[in-house]
């Protein structure tokens, strides 16, 4: 587990709680969405709140003129407590960890599936449904075109990678006729 995971988690964890107890989880994951998104914009600014070696003061007050009138109470003072702990470069992946939290919450998955050609929308509905019935929740993709895999279809949910491609039924199949285990398969010469 890499060191910003294991910090973003307990802050994660703790801006949620916060979140669930004021009913509002939707409105502080889309502030929290907007906070990365002007920081993305403004290269002087994420060198400002992200160097190690400007005081925790001076990004109090950035943060205040900044995000105040952009985002509520409750991410200005989450923004000022992570800014005096030092974990200002964490904040991406604290973002990546409520939304883990907010979607667990909602019942909802997110698959990323890479399909050999683009899906037709019935075909990607279809598919979603197909999740959601063998996961028991909402699945929402993310759809990839990549041709490399000749046909067929790879879904990754969380950890769980379901390959169905051709270009992987070809690679099984090339180290069973490699290993001699054929699996009944006659190659003429």
């Amino acid at each position: 587990m890499m060191m910003t995971e294991r910090v973003a988690r307990p802050y994660a964890r703790a801006l949620f709680e916060l979140a669930q107890a004021a009913s509002n989880q939707a409105q502080i994951a889309h502030d929290l969405r907007h906070v990365l998104e002007t920081i993305e914009k403004s290269p002087d600014l994420k060198q400002f709140l992200w160097h190690p070696q400007v005081s925790h003061q001076a990004k109090a007050e950035v943060i205040g003129r900044v995000f105040t009138s952009e985002v509520s109470t409750l991410i200005i003072h989450f923004l000022l407590v992570v800014a005096a702990k030092g974990r200002e470069i964490a904040l991406p992946r604290i973002y990546e960890e409520y939304q883990k939290l907010w979607d667990a919450a909602q019942g909802r998955l997110h698959a990323h599936v890479q399909s050999a050609v683009a899906l037709t929308d019935s075909e990607e509905a279809e598919m979603s449904r197909v999740l959601s019935a063998v996961t028991g929740k909402t699945v929402e993709l993310a759809v990839a075109v990549t041709p490399s895999l000749l046909g067929g279809v790879v879904v990754r949910i969380g950890d769980r990678v379901m390959d169905g491609s051709l270009a992987r039924r070809l690679s099984v199949l090339g180290e069973r006729l490699r290993n001699g285990s054929g699996g009944g398969y006659v190659v003429e010469h």
